[in-house]
């Protein structure tokens, strides 16, 4: 006969652990997906891969960062150009732009590396293509950026 507390759920079973943050990620950027009309798993693995390419930036030295926005136009969310870099500056905040260039270029990285190439060649070039168009296709860019921040965050409460 159940007890009262096996009826109560709002406590997970023994070994069990709801996670409805994830859940919630989840349902999101499948709404999103599908109003921008990508596939829910190529949405979620361009998630996953901004949050390494925002991984990444953050691993490099700010001398690398300075020379990169010495060398290029890039600009904000807001479309003001950057021109110092600080500790705190996320590849998340910058253009959409420049962040389909970073992700292109691990995307092909990426594949270069699964594929054992040494050189680019015309697979990871179509790589690249692919992710920019897929960027060019997110039609709410402030939600994906949320989705990718929040997930960044899930990964980081996971650990």
């Amino acid at each position: 006969m159940p007890t009262d507390e096996s009826k109560d759920l709002s406590h997970p079973k023994s070994g069990g652990v709801l996670d409805f943050q994830y859940h919630s990620i989840r349902a999101t950027t499948q709404t999103q997906a599908q109003l921008s009309g990508i596939p829910t798993t190529l949405y979620i693995g361009l998630i996953q891969l901004a949050q390494r390419a925002e991984q990444i930036w953050g691993d490099e030295t700010a001398a690398v960062r300075r020379e990169e926005l010495g060398l290029l136009d890039i600009r904000d969310l807001s479309g003001a150009q950057v021109s110092s870099v600080s500790p705190s500056l996320s590849l998340l905040d910058l253009d959409r732009d420049f962040v389909a260039s970073r992700l292109a270029g691990l995307a092909a990285k990426e594949d270069l590396q699964c594929r054992g190439a040494t050189e680019l060649d015309a697979e990871a070039t179509l790589t690249w293509d692919d992710i920019e168009a897929t960027i060019s296709s997110v039609k709410d860019w402030g939600a994906f950026i949320e989705a990718a921040r929040a997930y960044g965050r899930w990964i980081a409460t996971a650990k």
